[in-house]
């Protein structure tokens, strides 16, 4: 039912509209993270409506949809190890502010066949791209350090490209299914679909969600971040009882 009311509105919205421009929604606005939860799937659909005065009927369906879906941005730091007198430690090191936490792309084609690099680029639809790439202070091996974060980010499954993930159900409304990991960083997250059409893009239209804890795991989240030294004097408190308790399992 929840999926039909919003391709409804979907269908409404492209009906009183008088222009190009594009409508899109996501299948659940709340992804719940819960003690078994394995992940999830959202499904994201939208509609490209046809230019003013033309017959929807005799529109082919020669656009081409990118969405990006980014979770909630921080400053992350990629460290290269050395060795040091027979030990590996940390040497060299470069920090990045705005960094997703998350970074999905799904496309309705080979990237390289929708747009030039650059035009895809200044969008923001490339890991490497410089909305996404800003170091807290550039150096000559800052490019280094920046491809080797978005490695170990693949490498986690939290960056991703699919680029036949968007598919066309008719010649201008379209849907993808993205999948969320296990370990989804819980925040705010944004949908951005880009419409490109002949290299160009047309136009875009952003939507956000939301991944929350739910439950006991919530409110232990919670404590841990607004009641720090209570949660640390908690956490000592149950190991010494719990390492207490099996003593006395065991010796019995």
């Amino acid at each position: 039912m929840r999926y039909l009311l919003a391709v409804l509105l979907l269908l409404f919205a492209t009906g009183t509209a008088s222009a190009q421009r594009l409508v899109m929604s996501t299948s659940e606005p709340v992804v719940s993270i819960s003690s078994n939860f394995a992940g999830d799937t959202i499904t994201i659909f939208g509609t490209i409506e046809p230019e003013l005065g033309r017959n929807p009927d005799q529109v082919t369906n020669n656009y081409n949809v990118v969405i990006s879906i980014k979770g909630p941005a921080g400053t992350y730091v990629a460290r290269k190890k050395t060795r040091q007198f027979g030990i590996w430690l940390n040497g060299e090191q470069e920090a990045f502010e705005g960094f997703p936490s998350y970074f999905s792309l799904v496309s309705s084609a080979p990237m390289d066949k929708i747009a030039e690099p650059q035009v895809l680029s200044v969008s923001g639809l490339a890991f490497d791209s410089t909305p996404h790439i800003r170091p807290v202070r550039r150096t000559q091996n800052t490019d280094m350090f920046a491809q080797e974060l978005i490695r170990l980010m693949k490498k986690r499954g939290l960056y991703s490209l699919d680029e036949h993930g968007v598919q066309f159900l008719s010649d201008t409304f379209f849907s993808a299914r993205i999948a969320l990991p296990a370990h989804v960083p819980n925040g705010s997250y944004l949908a951005n679909t880009y419409v490109f059409q002949d290299g160009k893009l047309i136009d875009n239209a952003p939507q956000r969600f939301m991944v929350r804890t739910v439950g006991f795991e919530r409110f232990v989240a919670n404590s841990a971040k607004d009641y720090s030294l209570l949660y640390g004097v908690v956490c000592v408190i149950l190991a010494i009882f719990t390492g207490w308790l099996s003593g006395v399992v065991f010796r019995r």
